[in-house]
């Protein structure tokens, strides 16, 4: 993904067919086939890539059904999950007098709005690996009309500092890239953030919309899609609480409440 999104120059390690079709799924599982795909072909001629001719074709083809997918994906979108609105009231005016601003910049408020994309799905699903990446690209190709000293004013306004921080570093240790990058990175580092973007990354496919209540066409019984997910979004919910507790909290019961939304009255 370092190789195919920031054309960076990578090592790959020898692996087994097996491990390969073990890095496809995850690609697949991530929704970063294509980011993975132009990696393989930059890597192609390395002598540790071996992959079979079936598994080039599956890749392929994959590639091809994600970029014909690729609006469909956006629609399905949770729309509990827009970066454009906070579940606290307090926070959430803050945000829209920023976002309503005619007079502040386009691309720092694209970056900010990318930066809560994260930190929405962090709380309700874990580490979005394709939103981080996109995180990524936008800094390299559109970091340098980002007015950083307003970024880091609206952050601080909004309580976001520990969970940029936390966004930052997972893209120094993750993507390879460096602080000077980053300028609203503080200088205290987080020591823990190793093990968190590990457990981050076991990151299972659960979706918001997995753990929201339904009710039957036939039966007036409600009862929840999936216990695991919802269970996972409560400790979720209290693990990151340090990092945004502002929010938390409020997204907690939001989302409870929306998932209410899915049954009849």
């Amino acid at each position: 993904m370092r190789s195919g999104a920031f054309n960076s120059d990578e090592k790959l390690e020898a692996m087994s067919a097996f491990k390969w079709d073990c890095l496809y799924q995850l690609a697949v599982m991530h929704e970063v086939i294509p980011y993975a795909y132009k990696g393989l072909m930059n890597c192609k001629n390395q002598f540790f890539l071996h992959l079979t001719d079936k598994q080039w074709k599956e890749w392929q083809k994959t590639v091809e059904k994600a970029k014909g997918n690729q609006q469909d994906m956006n629609e399905e979108e949770d729309d509990f999950l827009r970066p454009d609105h906070l579940t606290n009231p307090v926070l959430n005016h803050k945000l829209q007098d920023i976002l309503d601003d005619e007079h502040s910049d386009i691309s720092t408020r694209h970056l900010l709005l990318l930066l809560i994309s994260i930190v929405r799905h962090i709380l309700n699903e874990g580490m979005p690996i394709h939103q981080l990446l996109q995180l990524g690209v936008f800094l390299r190709q559109e970091g340098s009309k980002v007015d950083f000293e307003t970024l880091g004013k609206w952050i601080s306004s909004l309580n976001l500092s520990p969970m940029c921080q936390l966004e930052g570093q997972c893209l120094i240790l993750l993507y390879g890239f460096q602080s000077e990058e980053l300028p609203f990175l503080q200088d205290k580092k987080d020591k823990r953030v190793e093990a968190i973007a590990q457990e981050l990354l076991e990151f299972t496919n659960t979706r918001s919309q997995d753990w929201y209540f339904s009710q039957d066409a036939d039966s007036i019984f409600v009862h929840n899609s999936n216990t695991s997910a919802m269970f996972s979004h409560i400790r979720r919910s209290a693990r990151y609480f340090r990092y945004f507790p502002s929010e938390s909290l409020t997204n907690f019961f939001a989302s409870f409440v929306h998932s209410l939304s899915h049954i009849e009255e």
